[in-house]
């Protein structure tokens, strides 16, 4: 069942889309292949209002489908985005991993660099379990 529009965020098929899931509460993003810098710089705007509208602190991210993103966009990501995330609310962080070996190395060497006092990460193959984890 899709949500209302009020709830989606994003929406670009082919790249990824954003929503709020208000069953779950928390902010959902579904990949579906590769961002350009504009893409992806909007799909990460859209998390943070998303975090912020609904007072959220869990995201949970389908990387399934990700492919592997230009490093100056991951580097953008690191420097801008998680900051303003912390800001908004964001303490629990749900990453399936992409099937994409290289975009999985990517995103969970980038992330590792994280402390977990400020941010706990955790990486799973499947949506369900990363749900069970983020709602436990």
């Amino acid at each position: 069942m899709m949500p209302p529009d009020s709830d989606v965020y994003f929406n670009a098929p082919g790249t990824a889309s954003v929503r709020w899931d208000p069953t779950s509460k928390l902010v959902l993003v579904e990949w579906e292949g590769w961002a350009d810098s504009a893409e992806f710089e909007a799909l990460l705007d859209a998390e943070i209002r998303a975090l912020s509208e609904h007072h959220a602190s869990r995201l949970l991210a389908d990387c399934r489908r990700q492919k592997v993103l230009h490093p100056d966009d991951q580097e953008r990501a690191d420097n801008e985005w998680l900051p303003r995330a912390l800001v908004a609310g964001l303490k629990r962080f749900a990453i399936v991993l992409p099937n994409s070996v290289l975009a999985a190395m990517n995103v969970q060497d980038r992330l590792g660099k994280v402390p977990s006092a400020t941010l706990d990460i955790a990486y799973f193959e499947g949506v369900d379990e990363a749900r069970a984890w983020l709602t436990r």
